[in-house]
């Protein structure tokens, strides 16, 4: 930052707002013993060796006693600085939202290392910043239930239910209660542990594969106990990764309980050198925390992932896939361009059809908004095609939204795409995919609105946003796309105040997820139906600040 903005902000009252300037900086580096940090013009920030911040440590999950309480700077005010105020109640969301990812990371490390009473304490204090998302009380349901006070998780799952029904007015999802469970009941012993995890595996992934999700989900389980009675790290850690995958993917509304599944199968394969499924679960933890908008976890699960799977190329399409998602998910639209094109040279080369499809799919994404529509458009019908192979009906309302996306940005007629959509839609609705739900529904209406159409437009708006409003198991780049696009349009339609409301949903978003693109178009928004409302710098920018 250069000092003239420094001064413009906090030292605008001195009698010599530059030398109150100049004296300030010279005491920070006095009591931080920094004589290196703020010189320059615009000044540095680096604080050299030896000095840790501790937001960057707690974002970690890296806590030597309880969390952190409180907000940054709580109970400071700056005088006649509206730069200012603008500056700090963005930067007070960004931290808040670091600090709660690292809560949540420190929990799941905590049940995966069998710390049932400190991932009760994490647990809470993570319910405590934020009671109406529903993960905090999976994990504390999770722990509880871990630490064999089965009575009192399931009456915290009660509980937890009770208010989320009458705070949010919906019922929240089968995962609350479900965490509460006891494990399941150890096996006859007339049946070896051994035939009863290859017939549980079986069957369990034969049931997702044939769209029974929850019958698959339950098999798995079975299995994941037998092997874990067996005795067998390497299979227990195999049968976990596949339970905690099919949680994640498999099932609408279990990405917490995932998450605490995943953790468990990390540790159980690091500790058996099983490093194949290591490196699968990092990947699928860093998934979880890339649709949470997690950036902290997600980067340090990917980086460890891509270390631990080396040259095999199997695991570095799938790891090359989730980091493109993350960068996109940034706004670091070309770096994400180039991981998609990374996982699909490995995909291909080891035959990995899926993720393939997975990587054309939501690559489709990244050239649409790098305004590369015909590109848009061939990603993916690629994927497509891919699809309609491996009949993967689970995925296709994504592609065919992101066909959906291209052909109106290229011209296509809008009431064949609105035609084509509609299956599209109730496919979605069908799998109970509140992100596919919300694509599909947002595409659904800029069809509307290229027909002219503007009440259908707005009615499919509201239904896009219903579908993405739930906090747990939603993809949040998708929910702010929704309000994004609701901004727009509403901004071409006059409509000022739906405008400004939906912005500043997007900019609250944004900042909490560190996602720069969707700050920047939000900001351009607000500019233009509220002058002084959008944030003077880039979220790369606050980030830095």
């Amino acid at each position: 930052m250069t000092r003239q903005t420094l001064v413009d902000e906090l030292f605008t009252q001195a009698d010599d707002p530059m030398g109150a300037l100049r004296w300030s900086l010279a005491e920070l580096r006095r009591r931080l013993g920094a004589p290196e940090a703020f010189h320059g013009n615009p000044l540095t920030g680096d604080l050299g060796p030896g000095i840790e911040v501790d937001v960057t440590v707690a974002a970690r999950g890296r806590f030597a006693g309880p969390p952190p309480e409180g907000r940054l700077l709580e109970g400071v005010e700056v005088r006649d600085s509206a730069a200012f105020d603008t500056w700090l109640l963005i930067e007070r969301e960004r931290v808040d939202a670091k600090i709660s990812s690292g809560i949540h990371e420190a929990t799941i490390q905590a049940l995966a290392n069998g710390d049932a009473e400190r991932a009760i304490d994490l647990a809470r204090a993570l319910i405590s910043r934020d009671e109406l998302d529903e993960g905090p009380h999976v994990l504390l349901v999770s722990a509880l239930a871990a630490a064999g006070r089965y009575e009192a998780a399931a009456q915290q799952a009660e509980a937890s239910a009770a208010m989320l029904l009458r705070e949010l007015g919906v019922s929240p999802s089968a995962s609350l209660r479900n965490a509460a469970r006891p494990p399941p009941r150890r096996l006859a012993v007339s049946i070896s542990p051994q035939a009863t995890i290859a017939t549980m595996r079986a069957s369990g992934l034969a049931a997702l594969s044939a769209g029974v999700p929850d019958a698959g989900i339950e098999r798995l389980r079975a299995a994941a106990a037998a092997a874990d009675e067996a005795g067998d790290p390497a299979v227990t850690s195999e049968c976990l990764l596949e339970l905690g995958t099919a949680l994640v993917h498999g099932a609408h509304c279990n990405d917490d309980e995932g998450a605490v599944v995943l953790g468990s199968a990390l540790a159980v394969a690091l500790d058996a050198g099983h490093d194949a499924v290591a490196s699968r679960a990092l990947a699928e933890l860093a998934y979880v925390d890339v649709l949470a908008g997690r950036r902290v976890p997600a980067r340090t699960h990917l980086e460890s992932a891509r270390e631990i799977a080396a040259n095999d190329r199997g695991l570095l399409a799938t790891v090359a896939s989730i980091e493109a998602s993350d960068l996109h998910d940034q706004g670091h639209l070309g770096a994400a361009l180039e991981r998609f094109e990374e996982s699909l040279a490995h995909s291909q080369a080891t035959g990995k059809v899926r993720r393939e499809a997975w990587a054309w799919g939501v690559g489709a994404r990244t050239q649409y908004w790098l305004g590369d529509y015909a590109a848009a458009e061939r990603w993916s019908r690629q994927a497509l095609e891919l699809v309609e192979v491996e009949r993967w009906a689970a995925f296709r309302p994504w592609v065919e939204s992101c066909v959906a996306h291209a052909e109106l940005a290229l011209g296509c007629d809008p009431a064949a795409v609105r035609a084509g959509l509609e299956s599209t839609f109730a496919l979605a609705r069908e799998l109970s995919d509140a992100c596919y739900q919300g694509a599909s529904a947002k595409a659904m209406a800029l069809a509307c609105d290229a027909l002219g159409d503007r009440d259908g437009a707005r009615a499919w708006l509201r239904t896009a946003a219903a579908a993405c409003a739930r906090e747990t198991d939603a993809y949040v780049w998708v929910r702010a796309d929704v309000a994004l696009a609701t901004a727009e349009l509403a901004l071409t339609w006059g409509d000022r105040a739906l405008a400004l409301e939906q912005a500043e949903e997007v900019r609250t978003i944004a900042v909490r997820c560190c996602m720069d693109g969707m700050l920047a178009r939000a900001s351009m928004v607000l500019d233009r139906v509220a002058p002084g409302r959008a944030p003077a710098f880039s979220g790369a920018g606050a980030a830095r600040r």
